[in-house]
């Protein structure tokens, strides 16, 4: 009777102390919860910590550089001063030097000796074109043929000066402090199963590349097309496909060139763009076919990863 007297007498007070208890324990279980969550979050941000050296011991290239062109410093390299076969990337530096000597309007005139190089990118003898339209789908379809005719121009230009275009892309690679660099021929095809026709480093292109972004941008202007259609002055059309395979994969593209030959394996340069006018040169050197453009997928994707923990 008493026990039921005090629980009719203190009920206000009873009802009140099990609340109590009851938010209590509901404060001390959430605390808990909250310091295991915390816990196995902090556990899952370290298991997806980005692993840059996965993703870089995954490239299949001897030689590999990767510069911020804005900052003026290396993201990623790997033996970026290794001299290395460097294939038809060799046209870059014969496109400069014919650019910086010839005017762009120069008229070109295809003959045997150019289409002996190749033969099947459609180039005809006698065919007539303008240097900046055969300079544009040389280095699109990296063809051996037309960048041949335009070196054979340039030697006629210069013969005046004693000088031909490879003594002059020599010159040129020399002033860049191209230390790594020397070419044979203009277009960088192997001259036998021993020798190359161009040597260079994946640091050296990245000059180089700096260089044309500075001075004449206009000359690697095409070579983030996909494909384009050319007219020579012979009013023959030329269609043009790129070399690079991958160029729908690397956003903001902005030039590309590609090499490949026995010697040299697989090469690719590009210059992408990170985001608000923020250049980036890649270069990869003797990957394979295919390994030249996952390399350089790779090294854009882990770039841009870098630039967004910044």
């Amino acid at each position: 009777m008493y026990f039921k007297n005090f629980i009719k007498e203190n009920k206000l007070l009873i009802i009140s102390a099990i609340v109590a208890v009851i938010v209590l324990c509901f404060t001390f279980y959430s605390k808990k919860e909250s310091e295991n969550i915390k816990m196995i979050s902090g556990q899952t941000i370290e298991q997806k910590k980005f692993d840059y050296d996965a993703v870089l011991n995954s490239i299949k290239a001897k030689s590999y550089y990767v510069y911020d062109v804005i900052d003026q410093k290396p993201i990623f390299a790997k033996d970026e001063h290794e001299k290395l076969p460097l294939a038809s990337i060799t046209k870059l530096m014969s496109g400069l030097v014919v650019f910086d000597i010839m005017p762009e309007t120069t008229i070109i005139t295809i003959t045997k000796n150019d289409v002996a190089m190749e033969g099947d990118t459609g180039l005809i003898v006698g065919e007539k074109w303008k240097l900046k339209d055969l300079l544009d789908f040389s280095l699109i379809t990296s063809s051996n043929d037309g960048m041949h005719a335009i070196a054979s121009a340039l030697n006629y230009y210069e013969a005046v000066n004693n000088k031909d275009t490879v003594k002059i892309m020599n010159e040129k690679a020399a002033n860049l402090k191209m230390n790594d660099t020397f070419f044979i021929n203009e277009t960088g095809l192997d001259i036998d199963t021993n020798m190359s026709g161009a040597y260079s480093s994946a640091f050296d292109i990245s000059l180089l590349f700096q260089s044309i972004l500075k001075k004449d941008p206009t000359l690697i202007s095409d070579t983030n097309k996909k494909e384009e259609e050319f007219i020579s002055e012979s009013n023959i059309i030329h269609s043009a496909v790129n070399t690079n395979e991958a160029m729908n994969q690397i956003s903001g593209l902005i030039a590309s060139k590609t090499g490949f030959t026995n010697l040299a394996g697989g090469n690719l340069a590009v210059i992408f763009d990170a985001g608000f006018m923020h250049p980036v040169i890649v270069v990869v050197l003797g990957s394979t076919t295919d390994g030249r453009f996952s390399d350089v997928i790779k090294l854009e994707q882990i770039t841009l990863q870098r630039f967004s923990e910044q």
